[in-house]
């Protein structure tokens, strides 16, 4: 009976064990994840100079949601502007903090599906009229998709409108930090030109290891 009872403690063991190893490794994916957005919102910053920081506080439980949180619990309806409480469960609609030459400004944070549905019809505007008179759907598809340029190209629509002339420098410090094909929706080359400059600089390859280190 003791060698049964001490067999089931044994397997019981083992399995919060590995119950453990999986919620670990669960946790190192999400932080590996919001890393990885988070050095996307820096290599924004970089190129078009302006600081983006979503941010969310549920009002039913006052929980602060992380930006990886705020866009995870997106919906992806067109219809549906609400994030989702990571604690609560509860609805609300995000925002987002824009930091333009020195000034706080604050417009609506919309999760690509909405995005997309939003810039329908507004290929003809040029990216300067576009964030004077659409500031939230501009913004919201430069965080999404990298650039409006990408976000046309999703929807079959060819954006003519050149987004960030310079750039080849204020790339360099985000290769291999981010993976070439990312690198490359940001300023609209193919990917393989990403790679041609990282590999010229003798920087490897991002991987998603690297992300958890």
């Amino acid at each position: 009976m003791v060698s049964i009872g001490c067999g089931a403690s044994i397997g019981c063991s083992a399995r919060v064990r590995v119950e453990q190893s999986a919620k670990l490794t669960a946790e190192q994916r999400a932080s590996a994840e919001a890393r990885v957005l988070g050095i996307r919102l820096e290599l924004i910053q970089a190129l078009r100079g302006e600081k983006y920081e979503p941010n969310a506080t549920c009002p039913r439980c006052n929980r602060k949601l992380t930006p990886l949180e705020i866009i995870k619990g997106f919906n992806n309806d067109p219809n549906d502007f609400t994030t989702c409480c990571s604690a609560c469960r509860h609805r609300f609609e995000p925002r987002l903090g824009c930091f333009v030459d020195g000034a706080r400004i604050e417009v609506a944070f919309y999760c690509n599906s909405q995005t997309l549905e939003q810039l329908r019809g507004k290929e003809n505007l040029s990216p300067k009229e576009l964030c004077g008179k659409f500031p939230a759907i501009y913004r919201s598809a430069i965080i999404h998709n990298g650039s409006v340029k990408r976000s046309f190209k999703k929807m079959g629509i060819d954006y003519l409108f050149e987004e960030v002339s310079v750039w080849k420098n204020k790339i360099k410090p985000f290769l291999g930090r981010l993976p070439d094909t990312v690198i490359a929706n940001y300023v609209n080359v193919s990917s393989s030109t990403i790679g041609a400059m990282r590999k010229k600089l003798g920087i490897a390859r991002y991987s998603k290891r690297m992300s958890l280190e």
